[in-house]
């Protein structure tokens, strides 16, 4: 009868994680130096590591990308309500089109930390609503998913549905064609050409890079004491 290699491969680690744990166990209990106990300890997560590797594998790019996108926030749309979906919490945000005060969205470049470039930001008048799934992670059952903030985010890295949020806000709350050329922008270094001898040399512009645009999708222009929401309409760009 042939053996598969695998199974005496894993056999062997069991037995030496076996001894790995009771040689470090052994070391607390006698009070041994730490850096022994250390080194005892990092053998036994190595041989751990191992044996899991042997038999569930380490996730390749494919599957780790996968899992990012699966965590990712999307939209869903009706004639009454946006609707953010969030995996990771377990939660989604309900709201109202008739409760939107003004839609913004920051064209930016990305800073240390950030993986967006566009963010659209949804001030409210009333605080979302927010529903919780029917089966909760035991780690979201001890978190609230209350959010009373009069401000929601939704960027192009976190949300996978965040190009379908500027046709929405045209059908159901601006309620015509407006343009999206804003969500194409990009910013750079300005350039002058100087051209010599038949050859075009590049520089940067004497001006200051310029590094964020700001524009106004959609804003009733009710009276706010939002401050943040008054230097977005005082500094914006409609489209």
């Amino acid at each position: 009868m042939k053996i598969n290699p695998i199974i005496i491969f894993n056999i062997l680690i069991v037995i030496f994680l076996l001894i790995a744990i009771a040689v470090t166990v052994f070391m607390v209990k006698n009070g041994m130096n730490i850096y022994y106990i250390s080194a005892s300890a990092f053998t036994s997560l190595l041989l751990l590591f191992i044996l899991y590797s042997i038999n569930k594998g380490i996730p390749s790019s494919h599957q780790v990308t996968s899992t990012i996108e699966k965590n990712k926030e999307r939209l869903d749309f009706n004639d009454k309500e946006l609707i953010i979906n969030s995996p990771v919490m377990e939660h989604k945000q309900i709201i109202e089109w008739n409760n939107v005060e003004a839609i913004y969205c920051l064209n930016m470049i990305p800073l240390d930390g950030t993986y967006h470039n566009f963010e659209y930001s949804i001030f409210l008048k009333q605080p979302a609503k927010t529903e919780k799934y029917k089966d909760l992670s035991w780690y979201n059952k001890l978190v609230s998913s209350e959010n009373n903030s009069l401000e929601l985010k939704i960027n192009d890295y976190d949300n996978i549905d965040f190009k379908k949020l500027h046709p929405a806000v045209e059908k159901y709350l601006i309620k015509k064609e407006t343009s999206e050329g804003y969500l194409h922008k990009k910013f750079g270094n300005n350039t002058r050409s100087v051209q010599e001898n038949n050859t075009t040399t590049s520089f940067p512009a004497d001006q200051p890079l310029k590094t964020f645009e700001l524009y106004k999708i959609f804003d009733k222009e009710d009276p706010t004491n939002d401050e943040k929401l008054k230097e977005y309409r005082a500094n914006a760009i409609k489209i």
